[in-house]
């Protein structure tokens, strides 16, 4: 079992981690937030294997100017916060980190180096995991202490479970506008970055349909060297005469999903992207006339640390009631 507590900025920023779970004493983990949902499943995972997650405050305006204040200022906006949930962890008392790792082109590969090295520039002392498809599983074993076969069974489960979370994300409406939903994974997964814009889609009276989630993203980068059996292949190949080799980040994804919810005559498409992510900016055109030849409205919304979450709620509900109006007609 485990506790949240909310951490506030007025909050000291040593003490008591926001979810403490006392295991493993030799160490404490910390990960960083891509959704609430998403990382509070893993770290009941994390906790089966015997390891002892201290998950950052959730993300707030704080951990993001502390993320900003310490990256370079056109660095992928993904990094900062992400480093400021880590400043927060280790203030809190963690002292060792995991961060995902692609293994793909994208800058994302990099950002537990980045991460490693800037905290530690910083002052302080941890020990950092790069997790990738091959070595999650010896990670587990020396953070948790369990038996390869459970670790195998508990990620297993895991996965599972995130698949059938995943799945009310893509499910269509046959009573309301539907909206495609592809870009970045941080950026369309993660609720505090994206300011709530799938719940904000449904209230002003529409479907998110969100093609980007995180059991997507583990079949594509982690699960890469495994074959699954997919509808969708076709629209994969399709996908190559866009491109002139490997691009990195999900921009290939992208543009298959895109190719997909047209052909489906989906109703809307958003396309969210950090500010200055190179793939997304590559497919930029793609999209644009993609949509364009198929008659599709297209809100494209970059995210960075000067986002404004009064301007992000006009552009969506003058969007949203567009397409309402293009529906009834």
């Amino acid at each position: 079992m485990f506790a949240v507590k909310n951490c506030s900025e007025q909050e000291s920023v040593t003490g008591t981690s926001s979810m403490s779970l006392n295991l493993n004493k030799s160490r404490k983990v910390a990960l960083p937030w891509i959704g609430k949902g998403y990382i509070k499943l893993l770290a009941r995972s994390l906790v089966n294997l015997g390891i002892d997650v201290h998950l950052p405050p959730p993300t707030t305006d704080k951990t993001i100017r502390l993320g900003v204040r310490n990256t370079a200022e056109m660095a992928c906006f993904p990094l900062k916060p992400t480093l400021g949930n880590f400043i927060e962890a280790l203030d809190n008392g963690a002292d060792t980190l995991l961060m995902y790792d692609s293994q793909g082109l994208c800058r994302l590969r990099h950002y537990g180096k980045i991460h490693e090295f800037t905290l530690k520039s910083l002052g302080y002392e941890f020990e950092m995991f790069n997790v990738n498809f091959s070595n999650v599983l010896p990670i587990c074993r020396k953070l948790g202490g369990a038996s390869y076969a459970k670790i195998i069974r508990e990620l297993i489960r895991y996965y599972n479970r995130l698949k059938k979370m995943d799945e009310a994300k893509e499910k269509w409406s046959t009573s309301k506008p539907n909206i495609g939903i592809i870009g970045e994974i941080f950026t369309c997964c993660d609720e505090r970055i994206n300011y709530g814009i799938e719940s904000k889609i449904s209230k002003l009276g529409a479907k998110p349909v969100n093609t980007v989630t995180l059991s997507s993203f583990i079949k594509n980068s982690f699960l890469k060297k495994i074959h699954f059996p997919s509808p969708r292949r076709r629209y994969k190949k399709k996908v190559e005469v866009y491109f002139n080799g490997g691009l990195g980040g999900h921009a290939k994804e992208n543009i298959s999903h895109l190719l997909e919810l047209v052909d489906k005559k989906i109703d809307g498409v958003l396309h969210l992207l950090p500010m200055s992510c190179m793939p997304e900016t590559t497919i930029e055109p793609f999209v644009t006339a993609i949509c364009r030849d198929n008659d599709t409205p297209l809100l494209r919304i970059p995210i960075d640390e000067n986002t404004a979450e009064a301007n992000l709620e006009t552009r969506l509900e003058t969007f949203i009631e567009l397409i309402k109006m293009r529906v009834k007609q």
